[in-house]
């Protein structure tokens, strides 16, 4: 049976809302003990096109923890930010780094082709990860992976890029969700100071939590 709807529940109760700079208020200062929200179930599988032009699917990284964000390959602002932050907590995990494989699902419907996730990964360093796969496909496909995650996807009229719900999702072994987590990127442009990890931190300490 499809998680698609549990997952939904999940994120509707935390009230996220499509972002792409925008962090929701509800993520700005939970305190340093931040480990994201606990998630349930067997993750949603997919099967799309990574940069390469290789056919990736989900299931094929049972026996590692997946890292899983949403990324547009248009995004100046927090995607760049987030791919940082990816590269980051990859060299945090040092020898456990090769563990975990770090995928993102392409938001954006127009530049879907694989030279267009190939170009991002290039511009971001992203090929520096070990076990990274920007994966993207026909708009249909794409769009069933984010209605299964909850990732809501707006066009933005005169732009290239789209808004879309930030964060990272935790995969463990046997496929199982088990956290997401979403932390701001700007911290110093916030009203209310956040006082927790960066998103590397945080990805970092949970991910370790999950390895043997």
């Amino acid at each position: 049976m499809s998680t698609g709807p549990r997952v939904l529940a999940v994120m509707a109760a935390l009230g996220l809302v499509v972002a792409c700079g925008f962090w929701p208020e509800r993520e700005r200062g939970p305190g340093l003990l931040y480990q994201g929200t606990e998630l349930a179930g067997e993750a949603p599988d997919f099967r799309l096109v990574d940069q390469e032009g290789r056919a990736v699917a989900l299931r094929d990284f049972r026996g590692r923890v997946v890292v899983l964000t949403f990324l547009d390959t248009r995004c100046d602002e927090t995607c760049p930010l987030t791919a940082a932050e990816l590269r980051r907590a990859h060299r945090m995990l040092g020898e456990d780094a090769g563990e975990v494989a770090f995928l993102g699902v392409n938001v954006n419907g127009v530049f879907n082709r694989q030279e267009d996730v190939q170009a991002f990964t290039v511009q971001h360093r992203l090929h520096e990860i070990g076990g990274w796969h920007f994966l993207t496909g026909a708009r249909e496909g794409l769009e069933g992976v984010w209605k299964d995650y909850a990732i809501a996807v707006e066009a933005q009229p005169g732009e290239e890029d789209f808004l879309h719900t930030p964060g990272v999702f935790l995969i463990d072994q046997r496929g199982q969700l088990r956290r997401y987590l979403s932390v701001p990127l700007q911290p110093e442009g916030l009203a209310t100071p956040w006082e927790g990890p960066g998103l590397a931190e945080a990805l970092a300490g949970q991910v370790e939590a999950l390895l043997p």
